[in-house]
Parts: structure tokens; sequence; C-alpha cells
């Protein structure tokens, strides 16, 4: 507890404000108060109480794992060749409709200084494997944190935790999936829209920030409401599902069951929640070198947060889905080399997708981060990503 007093009175800039889960201690971002505030901004922070109710497919519950073996025995006979002559693991089946009442674990920062863009909320939804820090970044905020970035651009933001992650509930970990995101990034926005969790800031525009996961997420949901938001960025994103690399993704993300991997971290998580072992795992799918800092890849790994595997198997679902409703301005940025959406290298496949699935947006900008990988908000390039989301926000 006093180092986390420390490290709020100081704004922490270094990894000593941090605990490398790898030690087996606790973690301070499963907490609702932040570690770290940006400077330039009034931050408040809420447990946000929310009802949804949705349809998808349940998980097979013939194929639930309840110890680390029968995991890797599910993902091997999953990411063999189609012809392979293993018995089918067929992961869903019928549609469900599943309801749920939960709490997330919100922030909302205004600038302290205002210069008119205040009333503009960007809504920044997180992909697989950070948390609501990945906006928020305690480590190197000068160069790592899209927070302070905004704040410093006069815009308010919106951020939080995804269902399962960070201080927000758990559900069933075998229940979690692009479907349940998209209904609880709709509940969200629904309500900073209302005015609710925005304080003093009524909110004017609203747009839709979003990485990875939460980047399909979001494309999802407004292709079916289109009055949703006022703009998109999506981040670490393509409409090509040609780039994604299903089977290799499901085995470089080395799944392991989270409770036994970190148990002082994720010991409240059932057997449905997942974690990739080590650095090097995060490393393979969202960094590449030479545009990282091994510290800073340390760091993020720290913060990890778990995932389930039907996140992982629907994420990319909606990548063929058109948004010929979205008439207004939509961003796409990813980075160059980008491994988990492009399969490692991006120039020439993202664009003509792009242009395919979002017609009608007005504009539509495709953006290469060079020298990135997916890790966008983590390269060593990151300001520059900032500086085309906002740019593009001044623009539209």
């Amino acid at each position: 507890m006093a180092m986390a007093i420390t490290c709020m009175l100081r704004h922490a800039v270094t990894t000593s404000c941090y605990e490398n889960p790898a030690n087996g201690s606790t973690s301070y971002f499963k907490t609702l108060t932040p570690v770290y505030y940006p400077p330039n901004g009034d931050c408040s922070d809420f447990y946000v109480p929310i009802s949804i109710d949705y349809e998808q497919p349940e998980f097979n519950p013939k194929f639930k794992w309840t110890d680390s073996f029968g995991l890797q025995s599910f993902m091997a006979a999953l990411t063999a060749r189609a012809s392979a002559p293993v018995p089918e693991q067929a992961p869903f089946v019928n549609a469900k409709q599943f309801k749920g009442d939960y709490e997330i674990a919100a922030s909302f920062c205004t600038p302290r200084k205002p210069n008119g863009n205040e009333k503009k909320v960007i809504v920044a939804t997180h992909g697989i494997g950070p948390g609501r820090t990945h906006w928020n970044s305690p480590f190197k905020p000068e160069e790592f944190n899209f927070v302070q970035y905004a704040l410093s651009k006069g815009y308010s933001v919106f951020f939080y935790d995804r269902l399962g992650c960070g201080a927000s509930s758990k559900a069933d970990g075998f229940e979690l999936s692009l479907e349940t995101a998209k209904a609880v990034l709709k509940t969200l926005v629904k309500s900073v829209k209302e005015g609710k969790y925005t304080g003093k800031i009524k909110a004017e525009k609203v747009a839709l920030l979003s990485f990875s996961f939460g980047s399909f997420t979001t494309h999802k949901a407004i292709s079916e409401e289109p009055d949703l938001a006022d703009a998109i960025i999506l981040t670490g994103f393509s409409n090509n599902i040609t780039g994604i690399n299903g089977n290799g993704l499901l085995r470089s993300f080395v799944p392991r069951i989270a409770n036994i991997e970190n148990s002082a971290r994720f010991g409240d998580r059932d057997d449905g929640y997942l974690a990739w072992p080590s650095v090097f795992d995060l490393i393979m799918n969202y960094f590449k070198a030479p545009a990282f800092a091994p510290s800073t890849a340390l760091f993020t790994q720290s913060a990890i947060e778990t995932f389930t595997l039907s996140e992982l198997l629907t994420f990319a679902a909606p990548a063929n889905i058109s948004a010929e409703k979205w008439d207004k301005p939509a961003l796409h940025l990813t980075g160059e080399l980008d491994y988990i959406v492009c399969d490692g290298q991006c120039k020439g496949i993202i664009e003509t997708p792009a242009k395919e699935m979002y017609p009608n947006a007005k504009p539509l900008q495709v953006s290469i981060q060079p020298a990135a990988s997916h890790h966008l908000n983590f390269a060593t390039n990151a300001t520059g990503a900032y500086g085309v989301i906002t740019d593009f926000l001044d623009a539209n």
C-alpha cells in the first residue's frame, strides 16, 4: 500500500512503480484507482453498473477443461490442419441467450486547461492482453500515455477495463466473447452520451477509439448501430481476414490457465481465463525489433490481463462484415509489421478491404505506422501514432 501511495504522489515514470507478476506478487492494475493520473487532467474513477442481454453460440460444455492437461489437449486438436485425422473439436454449439448484471471499472479524464475540444469525448476500448492501463500507462507516460497526450490536445477520454479484466467484474470465462464485449461497449457509450460518468462535461461528440480485439468489437457495433458514435478510430485492425493466421495465433499466444500461471494476481478467475506465460510470448505477437525497448516489453508484460479462448476465437469474426451504413469519419491505424492482423506485413493488404467494408465513410483514412507491430501504444514511435489520431479528430 505504501508503495502504491508513493507512486500516485510522484506520478510514476519508471518501472519502480509497478510489480512484475513473474515474481508472484500482486498487482495494482486490478484496483479501481490507477497508479498514475496524467498531471494535465482532472480524472475520476467509477464502477459503472451494467445489465447486458445478448445472444451467441455457447462454448461446447464437453470441451471445458478443468486442468492444464485438458487445455493443452484441446488446443492441440483445435489447431490441427483441417484434414488431420483427429476427433472433431467444435468449440461452439447452438446459440444461447446470455444475461448478466456486472460492474465495469472506468476512468474519465478531462483537460485542466480546456481549449474547446473538451466536450469531444473519446471512449477507449482496449484489446486482448492489456487492461485500461493500455491508454493510461504509468511507465514513461511522456512516451506511452495516450490519455495524457489526448488531454494535451484538449480532448476528454473515457476508458475502461473490459468485462473480465482489471477491476471489472469477472463473468464466466467460458462465456466471454466478442459478442459480450460488444454488448458492454454499446451500453457504456450510451451512458456517456447521456452525460453519465463525465462530470460537468456533457459530450457534444463521441469518438470510439479501440485497439485490436476492441477494434473488431467497435467495427461490429457501429455496423449494427451507426448512430452509436460520431467518429471511429480502429487501431491494430484489418478487414482482410486472409492476413490473420488463426491457427498460428492460437499457438503463438501459448494459452495457459491464468489462475495456475499467476494465482496471486489471477486467483479470482475461473479456468476459462487464460494468459501467456512469458514476456517472449508477448513480444512474438505484439512487438517487432528494433521498434521497442526491452524495458517497455517487461512493463507491458507486468500489466497483462487475462483473456478467454472464446475471445481469441471470435475476435476476427467481424472482419468481413460490411460497415456500409457508416457515413462518418473512420480512421484505420495499423502497425507496418503487425503480426496479429497482417501476419507480419501490412503494406498492400489492408487498404483495399478497408475501402470495400467502409464504402460510405466520410472520410476513410487508412494509415500505417512505420516499423511498429501490433502494440502501437508501446512502440518507440507511439507518440507519432497518437498524433495521427488527434490530427484526424482535429480535421474531422
